[in-house]
């Protein structure tokens, strides 16, 4: 089913024939978990789609193939919003917009979809300067930083930037 169509990329619900590719990449699927078993990745789909009023997880599409995802999922006990993450998971398709478009896209789709949001929110890697310029670029405020917050090695948590965009 798509869920929003823009001139570079339309979102999608995850599919079947989604799975074999995504799972590929650890956190494309649920950001809050890594999900590289096509098995257990099924298993979740038919359990729920991938999307629920809590969580959720979309394709990014682009010329009739899956490029990357988008993810969201609640922001913490203590933040009233909604926390997002993407991927593209070929390098060549960076740089092409497809990603700015798609966040825009998401964004959205989630404030129409759940008007008791204010806030969606963006934990990007301190190294990460193509997100945090995309980040910018799509509306997100800088607001700090988190240090030793992020997902890249259990040994040494990055420094992680958030960005917000609030229900205007």
């Amino acid at each position: 089913m798509i869920l929003a169509q823009g001139s570079k990329v339309k979102l999608r619900t995850i599919g079947v024939r989604d799975l074999k590719a995504a799972t590929r990449h650890k956190f494309t699927l649920s950001i809050t978990e890594p999900m590289t078993d096509p098995d257990w990745a099924r298993s979740v789909l038919d359990q729920t789609g991938f999307w629920t009023n809590t969580a959720g997880a979309c394709a990014i599409e682009a010329d009739d193939r899956l490029i990357g995802t988008l993810q969201f999922y609640g922001a913490g006990p203590g933040v009233h919003g909604l926390e997002l993450g993407y991927i593209l998971h070929d390098e060549a398709d960076r740089g092409k917009g497809y990603a700015s478009e798609a966040l825009r896209l998401f964004s959205d789709l989630l404030f129409a979809e759940h008007p008791e949001c204010h806030r969606l929110q963006l934990i990007i890697e301190t190294w990460n300067d193509a997100s945090a310029r995309l980040a910018e670029n799509c509306g997100y405020a800088s607001e700090g930083i988190l240090r030793k917050a992020g997902y890249s090695s259990p040994d040494q948590p990055a420094d992680c930037f958030v960005y917000s965009r609030v229900r205007d």
